[in-house]
C-alpha cells in the first residue's frame, strides 16, 4: 500500500515539474490579499510541519501559526529577513489547506499593510516569490519521498525476515512430521510381525488341539478293545 502510494506521487511529481505556481487570492486575518498558490499532490497532514521545516531549514525563519478552521492553518512570519526577496524586510503571510488526497500552500508578501508584492507593482519580488514556493515544492517531494522510500525498504526488510521465520517453521514442521511418519512406519511394522507371531502360536495350539483329540480317540478305541476281549 505504501509503496503504491509513493508511485503514485511520484507519478504525480513528475507531471507537477512542468507546472508553475500560480496567482491566486487568499484571506488572512478577515483581509484578501494577491498571493501565489501550489499545489502538491499530498496529504494535508504530510504538508504542514514540512512548512514548518522548511522555513527554519533553508531560512532560519520561525513562522507562526495564527489560526486554525478545519483543514486550513494560516501562518505569519513578521518582518523577516529574505535577500532573495528584496534588501527590505517583509511579512509572510502563508496559508496551507487540502485534504487526503491534495494540498495547497498560499503565500503573501507585504513590505507594508499597504505595500502588498503583486506581478505589477514588485514584479521581481513577485517572481522570486514563485520560485520560492518551487524550491518548497522540491524541498517536500524529495523529504517524502526520502521518508517513504526508507520506510518501504524497513517494511520490506520485516516482511522478509518474517518470510525467513515462515520458512524455518515450514523446515521445523516438515521435519517433525518426517520423524512421525518414520514412527508410524516402525509401529506398522512391528504390528505386521506381531500379528505374524499370533498366526504362528494359533497355528500350532491348534495342532496341539487336534493331536489332543486324536490321541483321546485312540485310548477310548484301545479302551473298547481290550473290553471286548478280555471282558
Amino acid at each position: 500500500m505504501r509503496l503504491t502510494l509513493v508511485l503514485l506521487l511520484l507519478t504525480g511529481y513528475l507531471s507537477a515539474q512542468s507546472t508553475d505556481t500560480r496567482n491566486s487570492t487568499t484571506e488572512y486575518d478577515r483581509k484578501t490579499m494577491p498571493s501565489v498558490t501550489l499545489t502538491l499532490n499530498a496529504s494535508v497532514e504530510e504538508v504542514y510541519d514540512r512548512w514548518d521545516d522548511f522555513w527554519d531549514d533553508r531560512y532560519e525563519v520561525d513562522i507562526d501559526r495564527t489560526d486554525k478552521d478545519g483543514n486550513s492553518i494560516a501562518y505569519l512570519a513578521e518582518q523577516v529577513s529574505l535577500t532573495k526577496i528584496s534588501d527590505k524586510r517583509v511579512d509572510v503571510y502563508s496559508n496551507v489547506d487540502g485534504g487526503e488526497q491534495s494540498a495547497s500552500v498560499s503565500m503573501t508578501l507585504a513590505f507594508a499593510d499597504d505595500d502588498i508584492v503583486t506581478a505589477a507593482n514588485h514584479p521581481a519580488a513577485f517572481r522570486a516569490a514563485s520560485g520560492l514556493l518551487d524550491e518548497f515544492r522540491n524541498y517536500f517531494y524529495q523529504r517524502y519521498f526520502d521518508e517513504a522510500l526508507a520506510e518501504t525498504q524497513e517494511e520490506l526488510e520485516e516482511v522478509r525476515d518474517d518470510t525467513e521465520d515462515a520458512s524455518d517453521d515450514a523446515r521445523k514442521a516438515r521435519e517433525k512430521i518426517e520423524k512421525y511418519e518414520k514412527k508410524i512406519e516402525k509401529l506398522r511394522e512391528k504390528i505386521e510381525d506381531t500379528r505374524e507371531e499370533v498366526g504362528e502360536e494359533l497355528q500350532t495350539e491348534e495342532e496341539k488341539a487336534r493331536r489332543v483329540r486324536e490321541l483321546e480317540d485312540r485310548l477310548q478305541q484301545l479302551q473298547r478293545d481290550r473290553k471286548n476281549y478280555l471282558g
